[in-house]
């Protein structure tokens, strides 16, 4: 029968639709128990089917500058509405609070002539991380709070904040990063170049999909998410990240190629004042756990892209000869 999450209280209301869609299964009344199913996710639950009935997990919510929403997919989006600032820095925080705090610190020091907001996603920390911002909101104005109710899959923690940002600009900061001087004005300098769509810190080369290395000249293939700037308006042809990404290997990846799918250039922007101090690796997930998701991730990015063989280095030159 329906089971309790653990830790979570689930209206009476709720487990009784549950308990009647497990019922429902059993006699092959699919139709019915799919129309069940839908009630319940639209109140805020997702649905776990196993042999022994349904488990019941609820969906986050997401509080935003003080606005709290039931769940996190009724975030509205703001990517029609017309540009406030030149760059919306993102930076995903989980359970990091020091890294978190020496990047927005070095962010906002090297800002003062850049016209920013700079939106942190609070992925369920346990570690503060939301009250230092809070009591920093008071005195920097362009810093905004996302804090997700419970822990989320990395891309649709990111989607959060790509859905409310507001800059010209989109740049993500990997929580490792620390900036030593101005980027921005470099960014902004390659972004100029209207058929460029993403640019960063450091890019990838690939020749067959499936292996990718560290890029040597400006154009790539890739720009990593440790320092990832593109065009907001891209959103409306790329969408937003594949939320089927809860872990974040070759997320970014899979972006980088819906770009250039969208017809844009991805160049590395040379020399770039940032420097990335190593961190502790997410001890909530085992070495082969870890590799299990990164592979998982590998095998749907080749579901997508493998067969994209015009997104290669080498059908980009074919073209050119054409021309």
């Amino acid at each position: 029968m329906t089971t309790r999450p653990y830790r979570t209280s689930i209206p009476p209301e709720i487990l009784a639709l549950s308990h009647e869609r497990d019922l429902l299964r059993r006699r092959g009344q699919y139709q019915r128990a799919d129309e069940l199913k839908k009630l319940i996710e639209n109140a805020g639950y997702a649905v776990k089917d196993n042999p022994h009935g349904a488990h019941l997990i609820t969906l986050p919510g997401v509080d935003v500058d003080g606005k709290t929403y039931r769940m996190a997919r009724n975030l509205p989006s703001l990517l029609d509405e017309a540009d406030t600032c030149a760059f919306s820095v993102i930076i995903l925080a989980h359970n990091n609070a020091e890294r978190v705090r020496r990047c927005i610190e070095s962010v906002l020091r090297f800002a003062d002539v850049s016209d920013i907001e700079l939106l942190l996603v609070d992925n369920a920390s346990q570690d503060g991380i939301d009250l230092w911002v809070e009591a920093l909101k008071y005195q920097e104005p362009r810093l905004h709070l996302l804090r997700a109710t419970r822990m989320m899959g990395v891309a649709e923690a990111y989607n959060m904040a790509l859905k409310q940002s507001r800059g010209r600009y989109i740049l993500l900061l990997d929580s490792s990063a620390e900036l030593t001087g101005d980027i921005f004005t470099p960014l902004e300098k390659t972004l100029a170049n209207r058929e460029v769509g993403i640019t960063g810190f450091h890019g990838l080369r690939t020749e067959d999909l499936r292996h990718f290395i560290e890029c040597e000249q400006d154009e790539a293939e890739v720009i990593d998410s440790q320092c990832m700037a593109f065009r907001r308006n891209l959103l409306k042809k790329t969408g937003l990240f594949d939320e089927r990404y809860r872990y974040p290997h070759f997320m970014d990846i899979d972006f980088n190629f819906a770009i250039r799918d969208a017809g844009a250039e991805v160049v590395v922007t040379p020399d770039l004042p940032i420097t990335y101090h190593a961190g502790e690796q997410n001890e909530e997930i085992s070495d082969a756990e870890r590799t299990r998701l990164a592979k998982r991730n590998f095998y749907r990015f080749l579901e997508k892209w493998g067969d994209r063989e015009d997104l290669l280095p080498y059908e980009d030159e074919v073209v050119e000869d054409k021309e």
